[in-house]
């Protein structure tokens, strides 16, 4: 059939097309409506794309009488810091004078230097990233609020960087007093460890997911477009069966057939032509590119410039772009307009209707024209009175322009940190090294700047070497060589290669002496910690006193004096040194100064790290939580958290089971790679007590390829020991000498002894099983000679236990129990109850008793939650057995209270159902959230339902 005729030969009408209305989508709207009447904490719009979110949303939004703060996030490679919050602030105030804004509103400067007149003065640089950040957030907390804002928007969240994520955070926190939260994010595109999914599982969300329309939504929406009239019932179900019900792609199959002409109209009602005679593409980007295809030519160069240029844009930079006369760019704007590909906002600007219609075309387009509009985008924008650098540098990267590439990233670089943002300035300066863009004597420089414990794993870091190593063997000066080498040294040792980076800060010393005394000083504190390399002791602390010796003639700020005598304390406890203790006495006092404070802060944390390493859990509890407090604060939220880890490690050693388990699921959230190794390692102990040894294994093996390298200066953080202990409970002894043979080795060589204090016994008891008597015994006199008169608790006991295990296996049980006695009195007074009480085990097995004394340690192996030993020993003493266990899987019990709580009842409430106490129902919600890595009774609930345990309420 012609499309210039109807089926039965009349004149075939064209239809006028019309931007589609909201189809099939009356409950979805409705029930948005009432979310945001009751105040819900959040609402979030999840859906793949194309299926309507953003036109639900402004739908919404036409219908509501707030004031809407709408941001967008864009598709960026890298997005750059709060961008989506600070342009639509921009768009909602054009000044902010007048406004009632506190002091706290001068961090606003560096996001809106075209309002610095308007804002009060910047207040100090903080020392912390994270303190930095909280500052800002609540900053535009306080803008947020002096604006009026009725509604904060967040569309596409699942673009948006960390940072927009945490404001979103912070505001939720204070929901009850500031502006309501809405947001919409493809669920299927979200990063793996991205903000967005722990805010959308909290309680108080309100979680909308539009469905694909039906055939007669579907109809509903081609009869919107076309007038409103009728459409066949064979023509909607056509469309629906090739579009799945997916909006978009009903409209832009709409949109083509009309550019095809093959639409007609019969008897008051639009058909389409014989099936065999229509192909209809299923994808969006097949339908807009055959649509943009029939596009004359000045409506196809538009449609370039803003694909590349990305969101919406006026008229005269969209033809500066396309490299076009401003009438031509107009009526190609005009034809886009009218076809349904783009969209006009109030202030005249253009932009495409729908972002997969931006991808579609730029992917289209070759890669030489690519460059030349990205090119042209980036001179256009460098004259625009508010630059923003993180966009520019994009621009000139896709061009192949790396010098002013570079330039832009740096600025872009220094605009995230200023904001708290050091992940996205890490990758913005890992993209100008590995791109090229820096070369020669630039690079050490940029490296310098670059904030290394923000890198997302040790893939980026292991790049920066590779292209610093290539940097440092090029031809550069003496000066230029130096301080290639000095970086390249600093970043082998944050990737664990201890002896590459001990050789290459060697090499660099010389001159960074005569160049630069203060950075010689780290770099031989550097070489003095003895970590990784099997250098003897003496060498590094040869390296420490120099470092001294040198420190002593460079004039210095008082932080960098507080740093230098912190680390020189810590450096001496690591390396056995007793009088590491009167360094840490003699810290100088006061000091309030940002810098003195942060580095007091970090001192306090080495410090008492270096005390649990000792034994000397008193003063490491003392010290690590006086780290905290400061940090805290003073708002130095990441070093708080570290602290926090190894605060957990401690709980862990001293029997402080109880909140441990929550503290590990939130943990496992965080993006700092040390903190996730932390909460797997502490996640995998706890496991092992409960009997779970393959769980153990697993994340212990994850916890080591997570952080850092772990070894033996690291104390109980090291996992050598950890499966060590797995292998001997599984009676493996050749698995537990594998375990700890990289470890002893070092020992040995470096004849740092006190580190041996996990592993000692278990080594003894490996050797013992394996029958390998004489090297245990050897290995024993080692480690005895080389704590001895130390003054270390943890060598005390460690050395009683392999004087017992010794004992025990030459034949001489009842000595053997009275030194297995003495080792658990040596634990206990730590205190270390776990160990104490497998010492305590030991000590019953060797008097072979009647099983009563083993039997007397159930009471606290069960409260300590050591259920799995207790369980095993159970067994061996012939008691009667425990209930059936269950393991990770919840009881019938636990089940029955957990679908009770996903019902959102109280523990009163669940109690007075199942005839039980409060304190009963809480028991089961702790059990519960401890197999479930729960950290709320809310997560609780969403993870059971997740895995299946209970049905959605």
């Amino acid at each position: 059939m012609s499309a210039a005729n109807s089926a039965g030969g009349g004149p075939a009408r064209r239809p006028d097309l019309a931007v589609p209305r909201l189809a099939g989508r009356a409950r979805d709207l409705s029930l948005f409506g009432q979310a945001l009447d009751g105040r819900s904490g959040l609402v979030a719009v999840a859906g793949e794309a194309g299926i309507g979110k953003t036109r639900l949303l402004h739908e919404l939004l036409a219908r509501r009488p707030e004031s809407a703060l709408v941001a967008v996030c864009p598709p960026f490679r890298e997005p750059y810091t709060l961008g989506p919050v600070v342009d639509a602030v921009r768009r909602l105030a054009g000044s902010v004078a007048g406004l009632p804004l506190t002091g706290l509103a001068g961090a606003l400067r560096p996001l809106f230097p075209e309002w610095a007149g308007q804002l009060p003065p910047a207040p100090e640089p903080l020392a912390d990233d994270s303190a930095a950040r909280h500052r800002l957030l609540r900053a535009l907390a306080e803008l947020v609020d002096a604006l009026g804002v009725g509604l904060f928007v967040v569309e596409d969240a699942h673009w948006a960087d960390e940072t927009t994520l945490e404001l979103l955070l912070f505001l939720r926190s204070r929901w009850e007093h500031g502006p309501r939260l809405v947001l919409t994010y493809r669920p299927e595109d979200v990063p793996a460890r991205s903000l967005l999914r722990r805010m959308v599982a909290q309680a108080g969300t309100t979680r909308l997911e539009p469905a694909p329309l039906d055939p007669a939504a579907t109809a509903d929406l081609i009869s919107s477009m076309l007038g409103g009239e009728p459409v066949s019932a064979e023509f909607a179900e056509f469309l629906h069966a090739r579009t799945d019900g997916l909006p978009l792609a009903v409209e832009e199959c709409v949109r083509l057939l009309y550019d095809r002409a093959d639409l007609v109209h019969e008897d008051g009602t639009w058909l389409r032509r014989e099936v065999a005679e229509l192909d209809v593409p299923p994808g969006i980007r097949e339908a807009v590119l055959e649509r943009t295809s029939r596009l004359r030519p000045a409506a196809a160069g538009a449609l370039a410039a803003l694909a590349v240029l990305e969101g919406e844009r006026s008229p005269g930079l969209v033809a500066e772009v396309a490299a076009m006369p401003a009438a031509d760019v107009e009526q190609g704007l005009a034809e886009a307009l009218s076809g349904g590909l783009l969209a006009e906002d109030r202030d005249g600007r253009v932009g495409f209707r729908h972002v997969l219609a931006a991808r579609s075309v730029y992917h289209a387009l070759g890669a030489l024209e690519r460059g030349r509009l990205h090119h042209r985008a980036g001179l256009a924008l460098e004259r625009e009175p508010v630059l923003r650098s993180a966009e520019l540098a994009r621009h000139f990267k896709e061009a192949a322009d790396p010098g002013r590439w570079a330039v832009h990233a740096r600025r872009a670089a220094d605009d995230a940190i200023a904001s708290g943002d050091p992940r996205t300035a890490f990758g913005l300066l890992l993209d100008l090294l590995v791109g090229g863009a820096v070369r020669g004597a630039a690079v050490a420089p940029v490296v310098q700047r670059m904030p290394l414990y923000a890198a997302p794993g040790d893939g980026p870091l292991r790049e920066l070497v590779a292209v610093l190593r290539a940097t440092a063997e090029g031809e550069l000066t003496r000066e230029e060589r130096t301080a290639a080498t000095w970086q390249l040294a600093r970043l082998m040792f944050h990737v664990g290669d201890s002896e590459a980076a001990a050789a290459a800060m060697e090499q660099a010393v010389p001159g960074l002496v005569q160049d630069r005394p203060v950075a010689a000083v780290h770099a031989m504190m550097m070489l003095a910690r003895p970590l990784g390399t099997p250098r003897p002791a003496a060498q590094h602390r040869a390296w420490l006193e120099r470092a001294g010796r040198l420190f002593a003639t460079c004039s210095g700020a008082p932080q960098e004096r507080l740093s230098f005598l912190a680390e020189r304390a810590a450096t001496l406890l690591v390396l056995g040194d007793p009088a590491g203790w009167d360094a840490a006495r003699d810290l100088p006092a006061g000091g309030d100064s940002p810098g003195e404070v942060f580095q007091r802060a970090r001192g306090y944390a080495n410090i008492g790290e270096a005390a649990m390493l000792w034994g000397r859990y008193d003063d490491a509890r003392h010290l690590l939580d006086a780290a905290a407090a400061l940090a805290e604060e003073h708002r130095h939220l990441r070093l708080r958290d570290l602290v926090a880890g190894t605060l957990a490690h401690l709980d862990w050693l001293t029997g402080r089971w109880a909140g441990l388990e929550p503290w590990a699921a939130a943990a496992l959230e965080s993006d700092e790679p040390v903190l996730r190794a932390d909460a797997l390692q502490i996640g995998g102990l706890l496991a092992a007590a409960r009997g779970d040894h393959a769980r153990m294994r697993e994340q212990t093996r994850a916890a080591a390829a997570t952080g850092r390298p772990r070894g033996p200066a690291d104390g109980f953080r090291d996992p050598s020991a950890a499966l060590a202990r797995l292998a001997l409970a599984d009676d493996r002894p050749a698995d537990a000498l594998a375990a700890t043979d990289a470890a002893w080795r070092l020992i040995e060589a470096k004849g740092l002894w006190l580190w041996a204090a996990e592993i000692a016994p278990l080594r003894v008891d490996a050797l013992l099983r394996a029958g390998r008597a004489a090297e245990a015994a050897a290995a024993a006199e080692s480690f005895g000679a080389g704590t001895r008169g130390l003054g270390a608790p943890t060598a005390t006991a460690a050395g009683l236990l392999t004087a017992a295990l010794l004992t025990r296996d030459r034949g001489e049980p009842a000595p053997a129990a009275a030194l297995f006695d003495e080792a658990a009195a040596a634990w206990q007074a730590l205190p270390r109850p776990y160990d104490a009480l497998l010492a305590r085990e030991a000590a019953a097995d060797c008097r072979n008793t009647d099983g009563s004394a083993l039997r007397a340690l159930l009471p606290d192996l069960t409260a300590l939650g050591a259920t799995g030993d207790a369980d095993r020993i159970r067994r061996r003493a012939g008691g009667r057995p425990g209930r059936p266990g269950y393991g990770d899987r919840l009881s019938p019990r636990e089940l029955d209270v957990v679908r009770l709580l996903a019902q959102g009842r109280t523990s009163a409430q669940i109690a007075r159902v199942l005839g039980l106490s409060p304190r009963t129902v809480d028991k089961h919600v702790q059990t519960a959230m401890r197999k479930r890595a729960a950290p709320s009774r809310t997560a609780l609930a969403i993870a059971a339902v997740a895995s299946g345990d209970i049905p959605a309420p």
